[in-house]
């Protein structure tokens, strides 16, 4: 569809059939949305030993060819440090840049902390070895369903709302198909790269930014959203008590509206 474009980096795992949020708020905002696939996801080949500052140039080679010249940036929970590493990198082709339930520096003590217990191990299991890591989601994570399981199982109570939604159930697990078509590989090495040091400070960041969380997100706790909101300089924080790790599906229009303003 035609409309400002807003280029979207999926959760992980995830694919390009994710869905930052309805329909209706992207027609409402005129948003045309661009959802990005990253290496070892979809359709996307899987690429050894690359870093989170690998993807600025991948994102301007896209841009270039759709003739994009600016552009906003979504980045979805563990989407998120990659548009914060673009943010870092090219912030003169970004209008605005938007962290929604975004990770941030597993390195940073006292930020996991709050995660359930089996997935922080498992992130600091693929820091350290992310192959091993993809053997050990290969018994518990290898289908969507199961997936789908593993997200209800450490749901907080908003989000168990927005995922007994028959709609968002059907369209969801397409998607974690798809994250699927190449196995575990990519999401085990994709989240290597969220464990490990990125590569860059996010105090360093002077493009315009927003953060946004919510206070009941079990995924990415919200102890991440305000240490991004308190790092990065001049960044605009938007907390929601009452809204967990799938705060997209209930602010998704504002947070495209503001997208598109800027």
């Amino acid at each position: 569809m035609d409309g400002f474009p807003v280029i979207a980096f999926h959760g992980a795992p995830g694919s390009r059939l994710e869905r930052i949020t309805g329909d209706s708020a992207l027609w409402e905002t005129s948003t045309r949305l661009i959802v990005v696939e990253r290496p070892g996801y979809g359709l996307s080949d899987f690429h050894e030993g690359r870093t989170l500052l690998d993807w600025p140039d991948d994102v301007t080679c896209l841009a270039d060819t759709l003739r994009l010249d600016c552009f906003s940036l979504l980045g979805f929970s563990g989407g998120g440090p990659y548009a914060a590493a673009c943010a870092y990198r090219i912030s003169e082709r970004l209008i605005h840049t938007a962290l929604i339930s975004s990770a941030a520096p597993f390195t940073v003590p006292g930020l996991s902390d709050a995660m359930p217990p089996a997935n922080r191990a498992l992130f600091e299991l693929a820091g350290e070895d992310y192959q091993a890591a993809a053997q050990q989601l290969a018994g518990v994570a290898n289908t969507s369903d199961t997936l789908f399981n593993l997200l209800e199982g450490s749901a907080s109570p908003p989000d168990r709302d927005i995922l007994a939604s028959p709609e968002f159930r059907h369209r969801y697990a397409d998607n974690l198909t798809e994250s699927l078509r190449q196995g575990l590989t990519g999401l085990s090495h994709d989240m290597s790269l969220l464990a490990r040091p990125w590569g860059f400070d996010p105090a360093e960041i002077r493009a315009n930014i927003s953060v946004w969380h919510g206070a009941q997100d079990n995924n990415t706790p919200l102890a991440m959203g305000e240490y991004l909101g308190a790092t990065i300089p001049a960044c605009r924080t938007n907390f929601f008590p009452d809204a967990g790790h799938f705060l997209t599906f209930t602010h998704g229009k504002e947070i495209l509206q503001t997208l598109n303003a800027g």
